[in-house]
């Protein structure tokens, strides 16, 4: 595993989000979500699981993304906490968020390490019964017609959260599918990208004790 070489985005505050990419590796789509983050008010640590890779394909993305280990992704999780508490003020907070395998892994960071919340837009772990780890809430994100994650969070993940007595909110969209919330991506739905969008800076901001803040997000 290599280092996260996070890229940080704003300072100050109490609060702040590791940001973990999805399949196609750090890029763009990830660089925006921390701009939405710093627009409203919240820095991040964008880490890069890959190396600077950046696959082409979702095929590419797989084969990198096999390579992987939970011991080494939350390794960097935890670098990256660190280094973003350090740029913050007070007792702060730091959470994760996450799309696709990153939402998995930020769902998986906050079970291991000492993270305050995470976001999880449609990723999922291999061990629910991991939740019992959770220091914070969790919000879930996830489209109606995702055949894999949709099943499986409230199938597995909220029976073992209630049998963990940990706080899960699961928000479903109706009639979007995996990943809608990326643009350029078949599945993509701006209507429901932007609902999500909106849900997330309130989760974000009752957890700073804060007004709603609600930059536009595409």
């Amino acid at each position: 595993m290599t280092p996260s070489n996070a890229e940080m985005l704003g300072k100050g505050g109490t609060l702040g989000v590791v940001l973990i990419h999805d399949i196609y590796g750090r890029g763009a789509y990830l660089r925006s979500v921390a701009e939405s983050l710093a627009a409203a008010g919240v820095p991040s640590a964008s880490v890069d699981l890959f190396g600077g890779k950046a696959p082409a394909t979702v095929e590419e993305g797989r084969a990198v993304a096999g390579t992987l280990t939970d011991e080494g992704v939350l390794g960097v999780l935890e670098e990256a906490r660190v280094a973003l508490a350090a740029r913050l003020e007070g007792p702060a907070r730091v959470g994760t968020l996450g799309f696709c395998m990153g939402g998995g892994y930020a769902l998986l960071g906050a079970c291991h390490r000492p993270f305050e919340f995470a976001v999880d837009f449609y990723g999922k772990i291999t061990h629910v019964e991991d939740v019992a780890g959770l220091r914070g809430p969790v919000l879930v994100l996830l489209g109606s017609e995702d055949e894999r994650i949709t099943p499986w969070a409230f199938a597995e993940l909220l029976p073992a959260a209630n049998r963990a007595k940990t706080r899960v909110s699961l928000e479903l969209y109706p009639n979007v599918r995996h990943a809608f919330h990326r643009p350029g991506w078949e599945g993509y739905d701006a209507p429901a990208a932007a609902a999500a969008w909106r849900r997330t800076l309130d989760f974000l901001s009752d957890l700073r004790g804060a007004a709603p803040v609600r930059p536009a997000h595409r």
